[in-house]
């Protein structure tokens, strides 16, 4: 499925754990809606859950947001401290919350 589009608006998504365990990456393609975050967001908790205290993000980069999903999901970043990574076209406004690079990620785990 990695690199494929899909042609539908039916939400779907990938957990992915990097091979050196340090990050987990939840990557959404399709159309994200309101209705849709409702089954996103349990997805999100029990990834956290699961990680064992591994840093998680979503990679919403490849979905279409609506305007009201991305103010939900805006909040959502904050209150559950979630990196979104979002695609930087013209429709949409920025990162929902700004992803540290990778190097810094790795070198603060190591403090």
């Amino acid at each position: 499925m990695k690199g494929r589009k899909l042609a539908s608006d039916k939400l779907s998504v990938v957990v992915r754990v990097d091979v050196d365990g340090e990050q987990i990456q939840i990557a959404a393609t399709g159309r994200v809606t309101t209705s849709s975050l409702q089954g996103l967001y349990p997805v999100v908790q029990r990834t956290k859950g699961l990680g064992g205290g591994l840093g998680v993000e979503m990679d919403l980069s490849e979905a279409t947001i609506d305007a009201d999903a991305l103010d939900q999901l805006r909040i959502y970043a904050e209150l559950h401290e979630v990196p979104v990574r979002l695609n930087a076209a013209p429709g949409n406004v920025g990162n929902v919350t700004a992803l540290p690079s990778r190097k810094f990620q790795t070198a603060s785990r190591a403090a």
